[in-house]
């Protein structure tokens, strides 16, 4: 096999729910998850009946993909579908995109840093290494992972932007298409599809047939595709009861002494030099958190979870004050 580059790392998973409840004494439902930036309930169109027919089909392969999911995709975002490329989640389509633009010898740029580890995975699998000397694609997060925040996008050109939580800040780097820049989304964060697996990303029409070219056969399953029509057809997702919850908790966290940063996504990240400690004391209650380098990142989940997060830390914080 052709060797990975010497800076490679792979994705680091969370632990599971079962083994956080092992570690918690807890039986799995009991656990809360505030670490994968998804919602915490399924849409109203993720029903059995939205899949039905689908399943009596499921026997058959998917001649001709689905130009209505293209279609679909393209009106949502104001483009034609022959600007649309289909991908097995967002994570699919990055690295669609770094094997697309780099290879050995190349560099790949990641804009705002530390930023979605996938970004440096796609690089390194491309045979790239990350770096910021003549970059052959640059990558950034808008709204950015993990600050929340609405970062200006870089002037470098090829640029990959990952609007994974463009639904929650609402601003999109589609009127630059034809710049040489790619922007890249999916159904598994607003629209609450993360275990389907579609994204989609949306390019000028030559950059879009290029990236298909080298894009796998059937990358969307016909389940996922029928879910992602069925989101669609529903609307845009209303993202407004996540955003005043979002500062609901922000205003909790503020009350305990912490600082969240301003936040426009569905998550908050919140500083503090005694993060891993905060992130382990609270696993071994079952509340998952992510830990970010001197932070930890907390997912916006219902209200009563949140209030139970919020407890929870306020014990956590006082244990660690009186420790000194």
């Amino acid at each position: 096999m052709r060797a990975l580059s010497e800076q490679f790392a792979p994705y680091a998973w969370a632990a599971s729910t079962a083994e956080i409840a092992r570690l918690a004494g807890i039986r799995p439902e009991q656990v809360l998850r505030f670490d994968g930036n998804t919602p915490p309930d399924p849409p109203p169109a993720a029903r059995p009946e939205t899949i039905a027919d689908t399943l009596e089909r499921i026997n058959w392969y998917r001649h001709g993909g689905f130009p209505e999911l293209v279609r679909a995709i393209a009106d949502y975002g104001g483009v034609g579908p022959e600007n649309v490329v289909l991908g097995a989640g967002a994570d699919d389509l990055l690295m669609l995109c770094a094997r697309s633009y780099a290879g050995p010898g190349d560099r790949v740029a990641v804009a705002y840093e530390p930023s979605y580890p996938v970004y440096r995975v796609a690089a390194w699998v491309a045979g790239a290494d990350v770096g910021d000397d003549r970059p052959a694609l640059t990558f950034v997060c808008r709204p950015h992972n993990p600050t929340g925040a609405l970062v200006d996008l870089p002037d470098a050109r090829p640029l990959v932007v990952d609007e994974a939580y463009f639904e929650y800040g609402g601003e999109t780097a589609v009127h630059l298409l034809g710049d040489d820049v790619v922007v890249v989304r999916t159904f598994s964060k607003a629209f609450g599809l993360a275990s389907a697996r579609v994204g989609y990303a949306l390019a000028d029409a030559d950059t879009a047939a290029e990236l298909n070219a080298r894009q796998q056969p059937a990358p969307v399953s016909t389940l996922g595709a029928a879910l992602a029509l069925a989101g669609l057809a529903a609307g845009p997702p209303d993202v407004s009861a996540t955003i005043a919850e979002r500062e609901r908790l922000a205003e909790g966290l503020r009350s305990l002494g912490l600082e969240p940063l301003p936040s426009w996504t569905n998550f908050l990240l919140v500083p503090h030099d005694r993060a891993g400690e905060i992130v382990d004391a609270l696993l071994r209650r079952g509340l998952a958190l992510r830990p970010s380098p001197g932070a930890v990142r907390i997912t916006v989940h219902r209200p009563e979870a949140d209030d139970r997060l919020l407890a929870a830390l306020a014990e956590v914080l006082e244990d660690l004050r009186s420790r000194g």
